[in-house]
Order: structure tokens, then C-alpha cells, then sequence
């Protein structure tokens, strides 16, 4: 599934997870920018490290066969969340880290 987010008329966000159907997500651009025009659309992955190098090709490819122009964002602050032991939410640096390097790895392929 993926969240559209749009701030005061500006461009809209797409906020995907692990969960998004690779075809879903083209369909969702292209009727949010039938015209395909650049910098319409900014797609923010939230994932989890684990799954970045797993599903976002696909996403990729998806996008790229239906000929799509968008900016890709990678957001690991919201994939990686863990409960403390006191019962706070945080997050593991190194989890963190992984997904920015599994994000740009994908991205360069």
C-alpha cells in the first residue's frame, strides 16, 4: 500500500512499503501525474533494512518499465523501529545504516 501525501497543493509524496505491489505503485504515478511530467512525483521507501535489497527492485523496475520519471527518497528511520527494553521506541544505528547503503547499492544497479 502506499500513502499520498500532498502539502498546501504542492507535489505529492508517496510514502511505499515492503508491502506496495510493484504494479500498484505505477498505476498510483500515472494517475497522479498522467502527464509524466519531472519532479511531479517523490517516492519515500520505509522498508526496513532487511527488506530494501529484496523488494525495492522491483519497485524500480516497475516504475522505470512504465517509462516513470520520479525521485526516489530513502527514509530508514521509520523501518528499523525496535521497543526498548523501558518500553521507548528507537532505533538501531546500524540498522539504520544498512538501509541507506542497501538503498544506494539498489539505486546504482
Amino acid at each position: 500500500m502506499g500513502i499520498v501525501l500532498t502539502f498546501g497543493g504542492q507535489m505529492p509524496v508517496v510514502k511505499v512499503s515492503d508491502k506496495i505491489d510493484p504494479n500498484e505503485l505505477a498505476e498510483l504515478i500515472d494517475i497522479l501525474n498522467p502527464q509524466n511530467k519531472p519532479g511531479r512525483i517523490t517516492i519515500i521507501t520505509r522498508m526496513g533494512a532487511e527488506n530494501m535489497r529484496v523488494k525495492l527492485p522491483s519497485l524500480i523496475r516497475a516504475v522505470c518499465r512504465a517509462g516513470q520519471i520520479v525521485t526516489w527518497v530513502g527514509d530508514p528511520m521509520h523501518g528499523n523501529t525496535i521497543k526498548a527494553p523501558c518500553g521507548l521506541k528507537t532505533r538501531s544505528f546500524d540498522e539504520i545504516r544498512a538501509e541507506v547503503r542497501a538503498f544506494f547499492d539498489v539505486r546504482v544497479q
